[in-house]
């Protein structure tokens, strides 16, 4: 039949048409931040501080796609990043995070709204709990046992603190499983405290982090993911917990630790999107973190890219040109990345932002691991030997003795002249003509002549006085006309 031949034709030409739209869908063309820039301490290396930020490769929707990276020794250098100071190449580059790329630590804590808003259906008739503890279920079926540490919490308007810190991280699936099997059903009357439950999931998953660094795991190893998954917007009323973030204020301390934290925060919106607050969700998530799921499949899917961001991501580090971190006080640091393939693709990414307030110098994130000094060492051998900070020391230290030297001997006679420097000339006590005066009492010793002994040039041999001579003693003043006379005869 012809129009059966049409159809036949159509269909093929729809599906050949699809095929490369998919294709074209998955391409990576752009690079997604995924961590955060952090500033890294590169001492005793280098005392200029470092920049350290992870991205990955993403199509156009804003979802990580996989690429071809250049061997771990090239990776670096097809990395370029622009900022302040014009186009740099970062020192170090790694992906480690990947599976390929070495052992690491998977820290994610799954926060799951049990709110009124979970009873309602989705497709196929499920409540949206249902469907999102069947899709949570499929998402640990990848999980790597003894390696990642997962932790599932529930969480609406009642107890919601101590439940979120009350959080046990396993690395058995089994004990994962249990957790999620062990979620209170949603009840119609509980509320939604997101803005504390994003607050307390980020205290909760940071002290693990540190529980973990503690015991020896290195910065880089430990992957810490939060996942928030909820189906309404903010909601507290009375006779909920008390003092729990609502309103706007709250929103911007939940938004604020998120972004302290540096951690991979991932929100997910399941439901009706017009009963989802996506515009608090998008700022209590990481840059390009936020994902909207509509049935089970898609909340599977998002749960699944929220591990393939850390998968292919690609942690940079990068030396500024600034002398010190203080000299980033009330600077606003911007670079934007961009990778070189070898097929000729270049992939370039937002501006990774350090805002530094302008009130005080900004605290190191963390310090540089070896294999950072390594890579810092084999691209500037000079700042190795730590010659040019004790020369630059040393330089200031002799012009501020200079200065003060300066200040000493110069400026006295610059101001008063060499005439009142010079010491006084030391005259005679005794005179021929002038009533000699001594400064050790108020009277007044006279003699009609000069005492042998007394007179004469001042390096003269003394003489002897002789028995003959008189001496008359007269105090100062002339109110007394007493007169004491010796006479030696």
């Amino acid at each position: 039949m012809p129009w059966l031949s049409w159809a036949l034709l159509a269909a093929a030409c729809v599906t050949g048409l699809a095929a490369p739209a998919q294709q074209a869908d998955s391409k990576p063309v752009t690079l997604l931040q995924v961590e955060a820039p952090r500033l890294v301490e590169c001492a005793p290396v280098s005392q200029s501080p470092c920049l350290s930020a992870s991205v990955t490769p993403a199509t156009a929707a804003g979802l990580p796609a996989p690429v071809k990276l250049p061997p771990a020794a090239q990776l670096a250098g097809a990395f370029r990043l622009t900022g302040p100071s014009g186009e740099i190449t970062p020192f170090y580059a790694s992906a480690g995070s990947g599976p390929d790329a070495g052992d690491h630590v998977n820290v994610v804590l799954l926060v799951i709204d049990i709110s009124g808003s979970m009873r309602e259906p989705v497709a196929g008739g499920q409540s949206r709990f249902e469907a999102a503890r069947s899709a949570i279920a499929q998402f640990l079926d990848g999980m790597q046992e003894g390696a990642d540490r997962v932790a599932i919490v529930p969480f609406e308007s009642h107890n919601v603190v101590p439940t979120i810190h009350s959080a046990v991280f396993t690395t058995r699936k089994a004990d994962a499983l249990a957790q999620l099997k062990a979620l209170p059903v949603p009840g119609p009357r509980n509320n939604t405290a997101l803005y504390q439950a994003v607050f307390t999931g980020e205290e909760s998953l940071r002290n693990e982090v540190d529980l973990l660094r503690h015991a020896g795991e290195g910065p880089n190893d430990v992957q810490p993911h939060l996942i928030v998954m909820t189906a309404a917007k903010n909601e507290v009323w009375a006779g909920d917990d008390g003092g729990l973030l609502n309103g706007d204020l709250g929103l911007q301390q939940a938004a604020a630790q998120v972004q302290a934290s540096h951690m991979d925060t991932v929100g997910i919106g399941f439901g009706d999107r017009s009963a989802i607050d996506t515009a608090a969700l998008q700022r209590l998530s990481s840059p390009a973190r936020f994902f909207y799921a509509a049935d089970a499949a898609q909340l599977l899917d998002a749960l699944h890219v929220t591990r393939s961001a850390r998968s292919h991501s690609v942690t940079l580090t990068w030396l500024l040109p600034e002398s010190s971190r203080v000299s980033l006080a009330g600077r606003d640091q911007q670079w934007i990345p961009s990778l070189h393939l070898e097929d000729g693709t270049t992939l370039n990414g937002d501006a990774l932002r350090l805002l530094v307030p302008a009130t005080a110098a900004p605290v190191y994130d963390h310090r540089a691991v070896p294999q950072e000094l390594s890579a810092l060492i084999a691209l500037h051998p000079e700042l190795s030997t730590g010659w040019a900070v004790v020369l630059t020391h040393g330089l200031l230290y002799l012009g501020a003795a200079l200065l003060l030297l300066l200040c000493w001997f110069w400026i006295p006679r610059l101001v008063w002249g060499d005439s009142h420097l010079q010491a006084p000339v030391r005259t005679e006590r005794w005179s021929s003509d002038k009533t000699g005066v001594t400064a050790a009492s108020g009277v007044q010793v006279r003699s009609t002549t000069v005492p042998e002994g007394f007179g004469g040039e001042l390096h003269a041999s003394p003489l002897q006085r002789s028995a003959a001579q008189t001496t008359q003693i007269q105090p100062r003043g002339e109110f007394s006309k007493t007169r004491l006379s010796f006479d030696g005869k």
